[in-house]
């Protein structure tokens, strides 16, 4: 009972950063693989697809649920636009979803740009919001085919080289580079992650309160004593 006073103190002094949201940690995983048939469990879509194509898996791997929509813009050059975007849903610690994509996507000119040219490829995107035991936090992430690596490096037919463009073969411009090279590919993996910094308001607060806490306890006993009516 007589550190009640002392504690009222430091809480008073750390109200204001307990009270603050702040962003939150998290990680999830993209990874970009190309194979006949679906490698990755629990396919959110339907469409039609060759059975050699590009197929994508998203994982939450750490710090936070993710609740909102994940989805593709894929404008091909030669087969339209075979986009995706999922209803919304929820991405627990160690819950991950994928993703085929439709028709033979090494064979239908490459993404987002004109024909054999160097584009970004299938990008790739989650929208919601990211959310723990602290706070939460409305995120909206992007990634690109061509900034999905292996860190494997390999030169195709047309003397082009990659160790990205996984969903599209392998090739960066978009050329069909044939399936003994598109399905020989290492999967490519792209992380987004946060690592929760604590802001400086928020550490001035703490270095307040420790300080409060400090002369608190250096106090006499009589100031601290709650008075009885």
């Amino acid at each position: 009972m007589k550190n009640i006073p002392v504690m009222v103190l430091v809480v008073w002094a750390l109200w204001p950063a307990l009270g603050t949201c702040a962003p939150v940690g998290y990680s999830l995983t993209v990874t970009t693989a190309y194979a006949n048939g679906n490698p990755f469990p629990n396919q959110i879509d339907s469409v039609f697809s060759e059975p050699d194509t590009g197929f994508i898996e998203i994982a939450n791997t750490g710090g936070s649920t993710f609740s909102g929509v994940v989805g593709t813009i894929a404008v091909s050059a030669f087969a339209g636009d075979l986009s995706f975007a999922s209803a919304p849903l929820v991405l627990a610690l160690g819950a991950a979803v994928s993703i085929a994509m439709p028709d033979n996507s090494a064979s239908v000119g490459g993404f987002n740009g004109p024909a054999y040219y160097y584009r970004p490829g299938v990008e790739i995107y989650l929208d919601g919001t990211l959310s723990n035991a602290t706070g939460s936090e409305t995120v909206s992430l992007l990634v690109a085919d061509r900034d999905i690596r292996s860190g494997v490096w390999r030169t195709d037919a047309y003397g082009l080289s990659s160790d990205s463009f996984v969903l599209q073969g392998g090739d960066p411009w978009g050329f069909d580079s044939g399936n003994a090279f598109a399905m020989s590919q290492a999967d490519g993996v792209y992380v987004f992650s946060q690592a929760v910094v604590p802001e400086p308001g928020s550490l001035g607060l703490v270095a307040t309160a420790l300080a409060a806490f400090a002369a608190a306890r250096g106090m006499p006993r009589r100031w601290l004593r709650f008075r009885r009516g």
